[in-house]
């Protein structure tokens, strides 16, 4: 039983350690994948996407996308660009299981079955009588962020939903770089 508990504990630690990390901004590897894409929908229009795993908040997915379409209107020539449609939408996802059964009164064996090349410790437990179990539940959000916009050179429209690339991507990439230290 406590081997049970140990190498469940041990799971434990290996998926949290696996996932403590909030998504790096980069491109997606496919549309839908963790990280930015971009769609152009005209000449000087395109729709940017970044997409955050569980551990990346809705703020920081925001300020990414923000910033990838600063980067994207820079690298096309332009000086700002237009908010013409913005939309953040969170999926939420839980999950649950049984993380330990109580064995009152099983038997535990442990033997060494051995190949050819090496050898392996098996334990199995037989449980004369099942109690049940714990069950947990784990709750996750994944937030989308979505940005249609508008590019132009200057002069920028005096227009709160109007950002000057260059000045929106400095900004950001030094709050981004304050945040991951």
């Amino acid at each position: 039983m406590r081997l049970v508990l140990i190498m469940t504990a041990m799971l434990s630690l290996v998926l949290v350690g696996c996932s403590s990390s909030g998504t790096v901004y980069k491109p997606a590897e496919e549309r839908g994948a963790y990280g930015y894409t971009e769609t152009e929908l005209g000449s000087d229009r395109y729709r940017v996407t970044f997409t955050g795993n569980s551990r990346t908040d809705k703020e920081t997915v925001n300020d990414y996308a923000m910033l990838r379409a600063a980067e994207l209107t820079l690298q096309s020539g332009y000086n700002w660009f237009h908010l013409v449609n913005r939309d953040t939408e969170g999926k939420t996802r839980t999950t649950g299981g049984i993380s330990a059964i109580n064995d009152f009164g099983g038997h535990t064996a442990v033997y060494q079955r051995c190949g050819l090349v090496s050898c392996d410790t098996v334990v199995t437990q037989t449980p004369s009588r099942l109690s049940g179990g714990v069950s947990t539940s784990t709750t996750r959000t994944n937030y989308q962020a979505s940005l249609e916009i508008k590019m132009g050179k200057n002069p920028m429209p005096d227009d709160a939903e109007a950002y000057n690339a260059q000045e929106l991507a400095s900004t950001l990439r030094r709050w981004i770089g304050q945040k991951s230290k």
